[in-house]
């Protein structure tokens, strides 16, 4: 399945789109067409961009991507490093862009995960197991992770008065975000791991897409308006 593409052939130079791979899972990506001699992918800001020649099909299309999907994840995986995976004691992670070392604490009265002295702590006892810690662990990530996109898509909205019909935060396979044209946005849970200024951009990146739906030379002035550093902070995600 795809989204709005333009066919027979592509012949429309840039946009963003999707597909539904062969596992069912969306794709999002910008579909950059122009006089080449072949299809070509690149990753950059975690954002997927597939590159086709004049004349590529629908059929070409999924397939290449189809066949890359293994490349995709791999780059994902690379740029969202930082989140926990064994949930082990001693476990090295990343949130809001400092280095933590997840630590378990043999305690006799329950208390709630905090971040304390560079360390993620999680209170357990002699009947904890790895599921419960896992649980523990997960749960205090993802209420950090919706109250800070949250609290970073409220400020941008407010310094730009730009304002989304709704705002979901997910898992994303090829995107930090994406707007959609009935002012939807999503955001990439994973972006909790950057600093907060990082996530600031990517809100303020997709709420710019509210008036530009491209990244045309007037969308990256709307973005340099309010964020100067966008080139620096594009750069330092990349890494």
């Amino acid at each position: 399945m795809c989204g709005a593409f333009g066919y027979g052939g592509f012949e429309v130079p840039k946009y963003n789109t999707f597909i539904e791979d062969k596992n069912g899972e969306r794709i999002d990506f910008i579909l950059d067409v122009a006089k080449r001699s072949r299809l070509n992918m690149g990753m950059r800001d975690g954002t997927l961009t597939v590159r086709v020649p004049y004349g590529c099909s629908k059929q070409q299309l999924e397939s290449f991507i189809n066949n890359n999907l293994g490349w995709i994840k791999e780059q994902k995986d690379k740029a969202a490093v930082g989140l926990p995976k064994d949930f082990c004691d001693g476990e090295r992670l990343r949130l809001l862009g400092n280095e933590l070392t997840l630590t378990l604490v043999q305690a006799d009265k329950y208390f709630s995960p905090k971040i304390e002295d560079g360390k993620l702590l999680i209170a357990v006892n002699k009947t904890s197991d790895q599921t419960y810690v896992k649980e523990q662990t997960t749960k205090f990530i993802n209420d950090l992770t919706v109250a800070e996109i949250t609290k970073s898509m409220q400020k941008m909205s407010a310094s730009t008065g730009l304002v989304p019909e709704k705002v979901t935060i997910k898992p994303l396979t090829a995107s930090w975000g994406r707007c959609i044209s009935n002012r939807h946005i999503s955001i990439n849970s994973k972006l909790i791991v950057f600093r907060r200024e990082c996530i600031d951009y990517v809100c303020l990146h997709e709420l710019c897409h509210l008036v530009f739906m491209d990244h045309s030379k007037d969308f990256w002035a709307l973005v340099g308006k309010f964020c100067p550093d966008w080139r620096g902070i594009r750069e330092e995600m990349k890494g």
